[in-house]
């Protein structure tokens, strides 16, 4: 009894085999009345060469009483031939999305193919067609077939075999060879912009008008009248006078060296300049007051340009590097 039921079972699965393996093209054609067939190939027919992809879908609908044996389906692996011989395009992969009807069954099928083959010239291949099986479940012995067409495409070579003269090869109906500049002018716009831009950021950097409103308030303007000053003292204890309101301005009340922490809270970029600050509290005070010391006001002069530069680029809210931090003796 097992040895029977055994036997049943290979004659079935050896039966929905040999559908896989046998020629197709034996079997009778079906009407084209129960399929409805759709395909989508690529667009690109040329040009392929080794290791290049093909995708290939098929939208295969078979209509009742037919159902389409699966087995007959690419199999992955299989190397597509030509007369017995391989033509070096093999299937890689294969997707099926199934859609089971009352009336109708609908096969959405996804092929890749690999190209492994290659030529010293150009020349014409193509995916061979496939015969897909199908059968009537109420009457088993009639198997039919329908022809899925072929895909023609062309292997490039990946060099060109030997070398060719340009100049032997041109013809009077082939135009010039045209340069592609729209990659070009696309990178020289955002290079205009970008040197327009860093412009902008050194003009606001180094000029004596503020490019952002609000920004410049008051050492740019005491910088602006008094750099070009000569080199005289009543000309430095102006330039002195001026920078003292521009601070007292700036916090809104009188700045003395004992209390530069309300300069620092409302605007911390001072803090980079703290050791400016220090020389310049006791230059004011020896001009003003002690008057112990006796001046070189042509260095004065410039080490108080030097120092307006350094406060009206804090309050642009810019940081003065640590390097150009300069000392005055006197």
């Amino acid at each position: 009894m097992h040895k029977s039921i055994l036997l049943i079972i290979i004659l079935i699965f050896f039966s929905g085999q040999a559908y896989s393996y046998e020629d197709p093209k034996k079997y009778p054609d079906i009407d084209s009345k129960f399929i409805s067939l759709e395909i989508n190939d690529p667009e690109q027919k040329v040009g392929y060469t080794v290791g290049d992809i093909i995708k290939r879908e098929i939208i295969f609908t078979v209509k009742k009483p037919y159902k389409l044996i699966e087995e007959s389906l690419p199999i992955v692996g299989y190397k597509k031939k030509y007369r017995g011989q391989a033509l070096g395009i093999s299937l890689t992969k294969i997707n099926i999305e199934k859609e089971i009807e009352e009336t109708k069954s609908k096969f959405r099928i996804k092929l890749e193919y690999q190209i492994f083959t290659n030529n010293v010239v150009a020349k014409p291949a193509f995916i061979t067609a496939d015969y897909y099986r199908l059968i009537d479940p109420k009457n088993p012995k009639k198997v039919v077939k329908y022809r899925i067409p072929e895909l023609t495409i062309a292997v490039s070579p990946i060099s060109i075999f030997g070398q060719i003269k340009i100049e032997n090869d041109m013809s009077p109906l082939r135009g010039p060879f045209k340069i592609d500049a729209n990659y070009h002018i696309k990178n020289l716009r955002f290079s205009i912009i970008g040197l327009i831009f860093c412009i902008i950021l050194l003009l606001y950097i180094y000029s004596q008008f503020s490019l952002m409103p609000g920004q410049n308030k008051f050492f740019s303007h005491i910088y602006k009248i008094n750099r070009k000053n000569k080199y005289l003292q009543k000309n430095n204890e102006k330039f002195i006078t001026d920078i003292h309101n521009g601070f007292n301005k700036t916090i809104g009340q009188t700045l003395f060296k004992n209390n530069t922490n309300i300069l620092y809270k409302k605007n911390k970029k001072f803090k980079h300049i703290e050791k400016e600050l220090d020389i310049f509290f006791n230059l004011s005070r020896n001009v003003f007051f002690e008057q112990n010391k006796k001046l070189n006001h042509e260095e004065v002069h410039n080490w108080l340009v030097l120092f307006c530069k350094h406060c009206r680029m804090c309050e642009r809210k810019l940081i003065v590097d640590s390097k150009d931090i300069s000392t005055l003796n006197f």
